[in-house]
Parts: C-alpha cells; sequence; structure tokens
C-alpha cells in the first residue's frame, strides 16, 4: 500500500500526521513493508514509549516516556524493520517549541523542560524583570523526548527535523 494511499486511510489526506517510529526504523514504506506487527519492540521497550499505533504498527508515543535509545527494539525486531547503522542517529526528530502554547511566554514561571533534558538543550533566556523563558537548542538536542511528557501546556512536540 503506498504511503499516501495510508495516510488518506489515516484521515490524513495533508502528510503531516505521519506515525513517528521507533529509532532506526527504515524509511516509513519500507517500514510498512517489512514490520510484521508481533509486537515485541513495544513488549521489550523499557520506558514504555513504544505502543501500537494504527493497524498495530509501533509508534512512539512521548507523553508516556523518552526513549533511552538503548536499543532493545532494534535487537528483537526480527523483520529488520529497525535497523541500527553504526555512525548514523537513531532518528531526525528534534524537539520544537511552540512559544504560543508555553505558559513561560505568558509569564507564567515554569522549568519543567529543563530538568529531565541530559543533553542540557533547552535553556532559559532570562528577560530583565520578567519570566525567563525556554529556548531548545536542535543541535544538542538528542530527541530523546524527555522534554515532552513533562510539560504541563503540551507546548513541546517531537518533529523530524534536517540532521
Amino acid at each position: 500500500m503506498s504511503i499516501s494511499r495510508m495516510q488518506f486511510l489515516r484521515g490524513d489526506v495533508s502528510g503531516k500526521k505521519s506515525p513517528v517510529r521507533p529509532p532506526w526504523a527504515l524509511d516509513e514504506s519500507e517500514f510498512i513493508t517489512q514490520c510484521d506487527r508481533c509486537g515485541q519492540c513495544i513488549d521489550v521497550c523499557p520506558t514504555h514509549v513504544v505502543q501500537a499505533g494504527r493497524g498495530g504498527f509501533p509508534e512512539m508515543d512521548f507523553t508516556r516516556d523518552e526513549c533511552s535509545f538503548c536499543g532493545d527494539c532494534v535487537d528483537i525486531c526480527k523483520p529488520q524493520a529497525l535497523r541500527k547503522v553504526e555512525g548514523h542517529s537513531p532518528w531526525t526528530l528534534k524537539a520544537v517549541l511552540d512559544t504560543q502554547a508555553c505558559i513561560a511566554f505568558m509569564g507564567v514561571e515554569c522549568r519543567g523542560c529543563i530538568d529531565p533534558c541530559e543533553p542540557r538543550a533547552v535553556r532559559i533566556s532570562f528577560r530583565p524583570r520578567g519570566v525567563g523563558t525556554p529556548d531548545i537548542d536542535s543541535q544538542a538536542c538528542t530527541g530523546c523526548g524527555a522534554c515532552v511528557r513533562v510539560c504541563p501546556a503540551q507546548a513541546i512536540s517531537m518533529q523530524p527535523l534536517p540532521a
């Protein structure tokens, strides 16, 4: 089944709602062809961020937790829909901040996204006599999604960006 047909059947004619697959997933069309929907990658995920999505295909749900890039999902994937290639990033996902939704930009003190960010990609920009606002350094961001679950305003999402 072609990607455009899959998107249509999902009600996504724009193609903007493509599911986020586990790390080291093949391109979407290859992934759909290779993945046998056995669910083993879901079962083995220590943080339970890999969940069954549409049609039983595994998807990432960063509202549950973060990806630790442990590689357990890749190791258990018999059809090799997930393939770890040395020297390649697990994906091009990066945290993206919606400043319109972020409560810090509305004058409410919030630093929830800073502490869980291990690579320190989320930083606070301080303003004189104002509330500090978060800024995400996409170069430092690993795409783990740790900042997504803790955001009280759901102002952070994971988006594929150029590597």
